[in-house]
């Protein structure tokens, strides 16, 4: 019976009645620099589900940006950049995918590491 019990470590479902914008606030936090609604204007911006996904969205936009930035180098630069950012975009679209399953999602390999929102 334990394992039928999803928790926020698990990345299941949210578990608590959610604010009614909270699952768009968490959508929109993955489309560029839009995760400032959710962080700043959102009445949801105290549930933890929100604030789960801004804390990716922050972090995807600080990897892209960077990436951005390292595709100045030539040829090398290119190819990293390139790379960076075709990961950061499919992480996007599963922190999308989860958020719009009311799950919540971390970023692998950096996101149990980096937490800008608490």
């Amino acid at each position: 019976m334990a394992d039928n019990q999803n928790t926020q470590d698990q990345g299941g479902p949210y578990s608590e009645q959610l604010p009614q914008n909270a699952k768009t606030f968490a959508i929109l936090s993955y489309l560029g620099a839009l995760w400032l609604l959710g962080l700043l204007i959102s009445p949801e911006k105290t549930s933890p589900f929100v604030r789960n996904h801004v804390n990716n969205g922050i972090t995807l936009t600080i990897f892209g940006g960077g990436a951005a930035c390292i595709c100045w180098i030539p040829v090398v630069g290119w190819i990293i950049g390139g790379g960076v950012g075709v990961v950061c975009c499919v992480f996007a679209i599963m922190g999308i995918v989860a958020a719009a399953k009311t799950q919540y999602y971390t970023i692998p390999l950096v996101g149990e590491k980096i937490k800008i929102v608490k």
